[in-house]
């Protein structure tokens, strides 16, 4: 059985709902939009797993738009594996922001995540 999610409030909804019954957002508008603006979109999705998918595809497609998007992610969250997939997200976009968020990160508090930055720094 498959489980269908608002994309706005993230609440659990019907298949046939075309308002969310929790915030009232439009399921067709959303429905409307793009792969890439739904991934970005569900870089807020309550199930890590979807996330971490988003995460990894947003950089594998080299989103030029998720970028700001992934530097809020990485900056709110605590999950330190999350963040080092972030970190290759962006590594793979090589904008100059997101190069010179990796290159920020080098000073992490969280040793494995300032390690991960280091090595990405290193291949820049």
């Amino acid at each position: 059985m498959v489980t269908f999610f608002c994309p706005s409030c993230w609440k659990q909804i019907k298949r046939e709902d075309k308002k969310c019954p929790h915030c009232g957002a439009d399921i067709i508008e959303h429905e409307k939009k793009g792969f890439e603006e739904k991934l970005i979109n569900a870089l807020n999705h309550p199930e890590r797993e979807t996330v971490q998918r988003a995460v990894w595809i947003l950089g594998r497609l080299r989103s030029l738009q998720a970028v700001n998007p992934l530097i809020s992610l990485f900056e709110r969250i605590e999950n330190s594996f999350l963040k080092m997939e972030i970190l290759d997200a962006l590594s793979e976009i090589e904008t100059p922001e997101a190069l010179g968020f990796i290159i920020r990160t080098r000073d992490s508090e969280i040793s494995i995540v300032r390690q991960k930055a280091r090595e990405l720094v290193k291949k820049i």
